[in-house]
């Protein structure tokens, strides 16, 4: 089981953990006050402030109850809508629980879902019409076995079919796009991506208000939502793709064990994400037992439980892995005949290389695949170890996403109050004012959830300007502007401004004046601002840049 998705207030109270998580829901929010909706599962909450607190209980039993209750007086008096998600895990000592991170979804219509048991999606089926996507279906694959998902939404009809087809080898499903009409309570299109290829926007993306899911460095394994007639909401479970990218179940290569054949065969398999660390007890003849902590989707799953002596651990898991595993071998005795591994040495998909566990002997075998991260062992085992092999993934990870640059500030001198709005995925909305100076906020994105920050510069009360981005297609690439020095303000504040996107180019807001600046990098794109403002100016303004990828 995986970690699931939680933002919002969190506590701690007699070993159990409880998550609300808050996220924006497209769907208007239908009249509760008599009959409240099941909360078990998602709800809608009004409250447009996350919760300082929750309610301490003391048993878990006892919590969906009061916060049913609590919620749903909050429904009668509010109107916002929102989601909200609970998520109890229940600590016990030496025990680990981890649920498929889940991004919400909640409509008009009958609950379904697929569930989070899949190793990947594997076909699409969606049918549309003129009011929208019909109904969807989706094929999954399981240890291996394809599994054919049932219909969600209303066959039979009229319409249009369009399939879209994942190559379980090497591809899995990574985000989902579409649009959603509020007023008709129904999904209009959508449009699905892996990390090979995006299909093309299936149905009608004219109207409605658009919708993202997707976990950065996470594939999709299942998918729930509301349907009835037409398909009213979709929401979908995550896991990670490990340092391989891909199931190891589906993709990997066997190198069959090196050394002696003594002892009896042993095998890990290869059904893991990768090696965090080895443990090692030897001796001056031979590797006598060692520890392999796997990684099996967020779960540490040990084999050879001992307390090893010497340990190598993967500093940076899972953007660095194993990638070659070093062994010599030879007769514990002179012309015995009795051959072990005597000493191990392991080097890393970032160039760093353990010691050597053991003692180095004249033979000599390295279990390697053209980069691919070490999933799993398997060898032959006796007095300790007689023989080793190795599964690997069948391809070479895509390289972790590049760190952030800050670019220094542009405008007059660094008066006044330094902000920073830190690093996002994306910008979603500009904001800007212009009565003597500038005035400007950002809305942005992070992992599907959106942030409002606040207002850098004094706003005049003339109104702001509103630029929406076609968020994440459409990015920031170039911020231009002018700066000057004005009476009252010496030392420079910035007079106007004019962003341009990968797509177009937004109207200036301000007045030209003597001094002009730009921000940012060929090849680049913005994901954060900083800068420095006063009570009623704006000084400085200045960005966070990544390279920009190929989509």
């Amino acid at each position: 089981m995986h970690d699931r998705l939680t933002t919002g207030a969190r506590m701690r109270t007699w070993n159990t953990q409880v998550d609300i998580t808050y996220k924006f829901c497209a769907e208007l929010k239908t009249k509760t006050e008599t009959q409240p909706p099941d909360y078990s599962i998602h709800h809608f909450t009004p409250n447009s402030h996350y919760l300082s607190q929750l309610y301490p209980q003391r048993v878990l039993r006892k919590l969906n109850g009061c916060i049913k209750s609590h919620i749903h007086h909050l429904l009668i008096h509010h109107t916002t809508p929102f989601i909200v998600s609970l998520n109890f895990n229940h600590k016990r000592k030496s025990k680990q629980f981890v649920m498929a991170q889940k991004l919400e979804a909640i409509g008009r219509g009958l609950q379904w879902d697929d569930s989070s048991d899949h190793d990947n999606v594997t076909k699409i089926l969606v049918r549309g019409g003129r009011e929208g996507i019909q109904y969807v279906k989706f094929d999954y694959v399981k240890s291996g076995q394809p599994q054919t998902g049932l219909i969600h939404g209303l066959s039979g009809r009229g319409g249009f079919t369009q399939t879209f087809e994942i190559d379980q080898k090497d591809e899995h499903l990574v985000s989902v796009e579409g649009y959603y009409d509020v007023t008709k309570g129904v999904i209009q299109a959508l449009k699905f991506k892996t990390n090979k290829k995006t299909s093309e926007m299936i149905g009608y993306d004219d109207t409605g208000i658009k919708l993202s899911l997707e976990v950065k460095g996470k594939k999709i394994i299942g998918f729930h939502g509301y349907a009835e007639t037409n398909l009213n909401s979709l929401g979908a479970y995550f896991t990670t793709t490990g340092p391989i990218g891909l199931n190891p179940q589906v993709s990997h290569i066997k190198l069959a064990y090196q050394g002696g054949g003594g002892g009896i065969p042993w095998d890990h398999g290869p059904n893991h994400n990768g090696v965090k660390r080895v443990s090692f007890i030897f001796d001056e003849n031979e590797i006598r037992q060692w520890r392999v902590d796997y990684d099996d989707g967020g779960v540490i799953r040990q084999y050879e439980p001992i307390n090893g002596y010497d340990m190598f651990e993967v500093k940076e898991y899972p953007t660095e892995y194993i990638i070659s595993v070093e062994c010599t071998y030879d007769d514990v005795i002179p012309r015995s005949g009795r051959r072990m591994i005597r000493s191990i040495m392991f080097k890393t998909s970032k160039g760093r290389v353990s010691p050597i566990f053991g003692y180095p002997a004249a033979r000599k075998f390295v279990l390697e695949n053209n980069g691919g991260a070490l999933i799993g062992f398997h060898g032959r085992v006796g007095a300790g170890i007689d023989a080793l092999g190795a599964y690997f993934s069948s391809f070479i990870p895509s390289p972790p996403p590049p760190s952030p640059e800050k670019l220094q500030p542009e405008g007059g001198e660094a008066v006044g109050d330094p902000w920073d709005d830190g690093i996002f995925n994306g910008v979603r909305e500009i904001h800007l004012e212009d009565g003597e100076g500038i005035a400007l906020k950002f809305v942005y994105d992070k992992d599907v959830q959106v942030t409002e920050l606040k207002v850098h510069g004094e706003p005049s009360g003339i109104g702001f300007n509103e630029f929406k981005l076609d968020y994440p297609s459409e990015y920031i690439t170039t911020v231009e502007g002018f700066w000057d020095k004005t009476s009252g303000n010496e030392r420079g504040v910035i007079t106007r401004l004019r962003f341009t996107t990968n797509k177009q180019t937004f109207r200036p807001v301000g007045l030209e004046s003597t001094t002009s600046f730009s921000l940012g990098k060929e090849g680049y794109k913005i994901v954060g601002f900083h800068g420095n403002s006063s009570t009623d100016k704006l000084h400085q303004l200045g960005v966070y840049v990544v390279p920009i990828t190929r989509e």
